[in-house]
C-alpha cells in the first residue's frame, strides 16, 4: 500500500452519487430546497467518493441553485464558482457554460445586472459551441430578461422566442414554461393585455402538467395582473387562489407577497381602498431582506397608485420617488420612466390647485 485506502465499489442504487443527484433534482423541482440541499450535499460527497468529477461539479451546481432559492447567495456564488473552476479545468465544457448561466443568475438576484448580462453572454457563446439547445435556451432567457429591466422590450421578447425554440428541439418543456411566463410579463408591460394572459396560460398548461409547483405559483399570481386590467375579476381571484395554494405547499414568500399585491390591486381596481391598503400591508411584512430591489421598487409602484386613489397626492408622489431611487439602482429604465411621469403628473396637478387657489373669489365656476 502507498497510503491510500482501498475502498469496495460502490454499488449502483439509492446511496449512488447520479442517484442521489436525481432525487435531488425531483426535490428541487417541487420546490423542497432543505431537502434538495441535503440531498446534492450527498451527492457531492458521494462523488468525492467514487472519484466522478463529473457528478461532483453537478452536484455542486445544483446546491449553488437551492441556496439561491434560499437566499443563502454568498453561499450559492461561491458554489457555482466551485463548479465552474473544475468543470473548466478538468475537461468538462458543457458543465462550466452551465454553471456559468447560474452565476449569472445569483448576480441577478444580488442586483449586479451587468455581470449577470456579461456572464449570460458568455455562457450563450460557450452553448451554441457546443450545441447545448437546452443551455441555449436558459441563458437566451436570462438575457432577456435583463433586457426586459432594462426597458428593450423588443430585444426581450426576441431573446424569449428564441429560448422557447430552444427548450422546444431540446424536449424541456419545464424550462419552455417559464420561457411562457417571461413572455407574459413583458406583454404586460407593453399594455397586451390579452397576449400576456394567453402566454401565462399556455405556461399554466405546462405546469399542471408536470407539476412544477414553484413556477405555476408565479404563473397564476402573474396571471391575475391582465385579468384585472380586462375587468375578468373573478377569473383574477380565482388564479391568485390558486397561486397562494401552490406557493404555500411550497413555502414561497415572495410569491405569497405578490398574490397579496394583485389583491390589493385588484381591490383598488374595484374602489376598495381600504382592503387594498390592507393587502399592501401584507405584502410589505411579506417583504424582506431577501427581496431585491426590483420587487421593492414594484411595491412602491403599486403604493404609489393607491395613494393617487386616496387623493393623498403628496405621499403617492413620495412613493414613487421612492421606488424611482430603486429603479435607478438597478438600472430599469422602463419602469424608472413610468414613475418619473407619474411624479410629474401629480407636481403639474398640485400647481394647477395651487394656481386656483389664488384666483379672486367668485371667478371659478361655481
Amino acid at each position: 500500500m502507498t497510503g491510500t485506502t482501498a475502498t469496495a465499489p460502490r454499488a449502483a442504487g439509492a446511496d449512488d452519487a447520479r442517484g442521489l443527484a436525481s432525487r435531488a433534482g425531483a426535490e428541487e423541482g417541487l420546490g423542497r430546497w432543505d431537502a434538495a440541499a441535503r440531498l446534492y450535499s450527498l451527492a457531492f460527497r458521494a462523488s468525492v467518493m467514487d472519484r466522478d468529477l463529473g457528478s461532483a461539479v453537478d452536484a455542486l451546481r445544483g446546491q449553488a441553485r437551492v441556496r439561491r432559492q434560499q437566499h443563502r447567495l454568498e453561499e450559492a456564488e461561491e458554489l457555482a464558482y466551485l463548479s465552474f473552476v473544475l468543470a473548466e479545468g478538468n475537461g468538462f465544457p458543457q458543465a462550466a457554460a452551465r454553471a456559468l448561466n447560474v452565476r449569472g443568475i445569483i448576480r441577478y438576484e444580488q442586483s449586479d445586472w451587468a455581470g449577470a448580462a456579461a456572464l449570460y453572454g458568455r455562457a450563450l457563446e460557450m452553448a451554441l459551441d457546443l450545441g447545448d439547445d437546452e443551455l441555449a435556451g436558459l441563458a437566451c432567457q436570462n438575457a432577456g430578461v435583463i433586457a426586459h429591466l432594462r426597458g428593450d422590450l423588443f430585444e426581450a421578447r426576441t431573446r424569449y422566442l428564441e429560448s422557447i425554440g430552444s427548450f422546444v428541439r431540446s424536449g424541456n418543456s419545464a424550462h419552455a414554461m417559464m420561457a411562457y411566463n417571461n413572455l407574459g410579463v413583458a406583454s404586460i408591460y407593453q399594455g397586451e393585455w390579452m397576449e400576456a394572459e394567453v402566454y401565462f396560460s399556455r405556461g399554466i398548461e405546462i405546469g399542471e402538467r408536470l407539476s412544477q409547483s414553484p413556477v405555476l405559483a408565479r404563473l397564476y399570481s402573474n396571471r391575475a395582473h391582465p385579468l384585472i386590467e380586462i375587468g375578468e375579476t373573478a377569473r383574477a381571484r380565482r388564479s391568485l387562489d390558486r397561486a397562494e395554494e401552490a406557493a404555500r405547499a411550497v413555502g414561497d414568500r415572495g410569491t405569497l407577497g405578490e398574490v397579496e399585491k394583485f389583491r390589493a390591486m385588484l381591490a383598488r381596481s374595484e374602489g376598495r381602498l381600504r382592503d387594498a391598503d390592507e393587502g399592501l400591508e401584507r405584502a410589505r411584512q411579506m417583504s424582506d431582506a431577501s427581496s431585491t430591489a426590483f420587487e421593492r421598487a414594484e411595491l412602491l409602484r403599486e403604493s404609489g397608485h393607491l395613494r393617487e386613489a386616496q387623493g393623498r397626492a403628496a405621499e403617492a408622489r413620495a412613493a414613487y420617488r421612492e421606488a424611482a431611487g430603486l429603479y435607478a439602482e438597478v438600472g430599469a429604465r422602463r419602469q424608472l420612466r413610468l414613475v418619473e411621469l407619474r411624479v410629474a403628473a401629480l407636481v403639474e396637478q398640485g400647481e394647477q390647485y395651487e394656481d386656483a387657489g389664488r384666483e379672486e373669489p367668485g371667478t371659478r365656476p361655481g
